[in-house]
């Protein structure tokens, strides 16, 4: 083991850069929702075929994500990040390319393999650089800046649709290479690094996060379980939100926009407030209270969906509650959780991460199966991740340090 390029204290754009390198994710769903129908036009496909590219896309993702982050553990975060960087632009080069969706969805697949390893070291670079108190605080600040992302990326995407939608994969391969360029600025924040990986070592170090025990119990796993689920959440959201609203209540491409952004706009309101109140309101507090909001909103939301078809004044407030709620989860998960590790903050950071994933791309697909031309199927299935991650939860108890 060598010592790496660590630099004596974190750079003072650190947080905004870790936004902007997650923020490949939410800018490769979201920057092409609107394009959706018009690629399945140009490709001679249909809507349902088109939302598959989604789900492909979250399930690459989580493998990119699932191998990335322990590896980063040993080679170092920036290494692995610029060569998934690499990927990524190249896929999305090549998804100019094709010749039919189910080339797409195979291509998205790939692409997202590269999204996952840039963006699974994101928030392990956080709590490599500060101490978990002062991690705790950051984290909010970085789901507030990258937020911005998925509020501006459908409208990017409906500019680019009158150019083409292949011009929106030609953005994210340039936006890959700009952060690519830029991360040697920030440097490595691991301090010993290895020059090659040991592919033998990332089941051991799974293992080590998957049986970690506080207090005698596995409550690591417990938040794995439950961030993922809730995630999930907004991930059958985005699946099937073309269908909603392009469809379903026909708003039209430069209208959607606003629908989609109210869901991002309440969630940077969600993390914003997280991020002032971390240090006076205890983080497990701020999860049980995203919690208690996100069910109440989405059961309150699917009764109504179940006893007749709500006009959108009621259904996107609704929505946008239970789905921004995330907001104040999401920052307060990965304080409680990320505090637990240390030397393998890569590997249990890219635990979560997968977690929501794979959750997100296998109910998302669920959701598209079932499909049935109403709004019941998408909201029948984030109400079950719901109910079931709040089951999980129950078996958390409050930090000791909390009370």
């Amino acid at each position: 083991m060598k010592p790496s390029l660590h630099r004596a204290g974190p750079a003072r754009y650190l947080v905004p850069f870790v936004a902007a390198l997650i923020g490949i994710g939410p800018l490769s769903i979201d920057a092409y929702l609107p394009a959706l129908p018009a690629m399945a036009a140009a490709l001679g496909s249909d809507i349902a075929a088109a939302n598959v590219t989604v789900s492909t896309y979250l399930v690459g993702y989580a493998v990119g994500q699932l191998f990335g982050g322990p590896i980063s553990d040993q080679i170092g975060r920036m290494r692995v990040a610029i060569g998934g960087l690499a990927l990524f632009t190249v896929a999305s080069l090549v998804i100019v390319l094709a010749g039919s969706m189910a080339q797409v969805q195979v291509l998205r697949a790939v692409q997202a393999v590269g999204g996952g390893f840039a963006t699974v070291v994101a928030m392990a670079m956080i709590r490599d650089s500060y101490p978990p108190a002062e991690a705790a605080r950051r984290y909010p600040l970085v789901m507030l800046i990258l937020l911005g992302a998925p509020l501006f990326a459908p409208a990017i995407g409906a500019g680019l649709l009158h150019v083409g939608w292949e011009s929106i994969f030609v953005l994210l391969a340039i936006y890959a290479v700009v952060i690519a360029v830029l991360f040697p600025l920030v440097g490595e924040t691991v301090k010993e690094t290895v020059r090659w990986p040991r592919l033998g070592a990332i089941v051991p170090q799974y293992l080590a996060v998957l049986t970690h025990r506080v207090g005698g119990r596995l409550l690591p796993l417990r938040y794995v379980f439950t961030q993922g689920l809730v995630t999930a959440v907004t991930m059958i959201f985005i699946t099937n939100s073309a269908f909603i609203y392009l469809e379903h209540y026909a708003v039209g491409s430069d209208r959607f926009v606003l629908y989609f952004g109210a869901n991002i706009v309440v969630m940077m309101a969600f993390s914003f407030a997280t991020s002032r109140l971390v240090g006076r309101v205890a983080p497990f507090v701020l999860f049980r209270t995203g919690r208690a909001v996100q069910f109440v909103m989405l059961l309150a939301l699917t009764l109504l969906v179940l006893w007749d078809d709500p006009p959108t004044r009621w259904f996107t407030p609704m929505l946008a509650l239970g789905i921004g709620a995330s907001g104040m989860i999401g920052p307060s998960v990965s304080a409680l959780y990320l505090s637990m590790f240390d030397r393998l903050a890569g590997s249990a950071s890219s635990l979560l991460a997968t977690a929501s994933f794979v959750f997100g791309g296998f109910l998302g697909a669920v959701s598209s199966y079932l499909h049935d031309g109403t709004l019941r199927p998408a909201m029948l299935t984030m109400l079950g991740a719901v109910v079931i991650a709040n089951l999980v939860a129950l078996g958390i108890p409050r930090p000791v340090a909390d009370h």
